[in-house]
């Protein structure tokens, strides 16, 4: 049996509220997107697709090891977007500071463990963001556009980052349903850039 599964930063607090009102601004401009629902949220740092229940064994046991050499990160959000760009949005997304490229630090190291593994890299640069919404089509988007141009961060949303998890997928008609398999600390002393 195969297991659809990623690792991610959970996303709470302040933060979280933060980006609900977010959310809630964006949905208001009738935009169709398929909006992630706020239980959902969080930094996705690598998505693992489907793999056999002892590879995800080894993730586990490799997490376990390498978790305890990261420091916790303190980031906050400072940019609201969309891939590919504005102009043309298809995923809409917040995105976090990560100027010391800790975050970054750490997804790299955790893919270089990963492909002793097995699971191949990724081929596009890591940037970390929290995914808000897919956009479905055209309907309303000026005013989605002029939406998240409007929004400001003077705010401090800060998030410390300090457990890794491990999240089963599943995909279902109303959405994906997450499941946290193993939470992983972080540990003072590790790498940092």
């Amino acid at each position: 049996m195969t297991i659809r599964a990623f690792l991610a930063f959970p996303i709470s607090g302040v933060l979280k509220e933060r980006i609900k009102y977010i959310l809630d601004d964006l949905q208001e401009t009738n935009a169709d997107v398929k909006w992630v629902t706020p239980q959902n949220i969080h930094l996705t740092l690598k998505f693992l697709g489907e793999l056999e229940e002892n590879a995800i064994a080894n993730v586990s046991s490799m997490l376990r090891e390498r978790c305890r050499g990261f420091f916790p990160i303190t980031s906050h959000l400072n940019e609201i977007g969309a891939f590919p760009d504005l102009r043309h949005p298809k995923i809409v997304w917040a995105a976090l500071d990560d100027s010391s490229k800790e975050i970054c630090a750490i997804v790299e190291n955790l893919e270089g463990e990963l492909a002793k593994l097995g699971i191949a890299q990724d081929e596009h640069p890591f940037k970390p963001h929290i995914t808000l919404g897919r956009v479905r089509s055209s309907a309303n988007l000026k005013n989605l556009i002029q939406a998240i141009q409007q929004i400001t961060f003077e705010d401090s949303t800060e998030q410390i980052f300090d457990i890794i998890i491990l999240y089963k997928s599943t995909l279902t008609m109303q959405g994906p349903i997450y499941e946290v398999l193993e939470k992983f600390e972080m540990a003072r002393g590790g790498i940092r850039k």
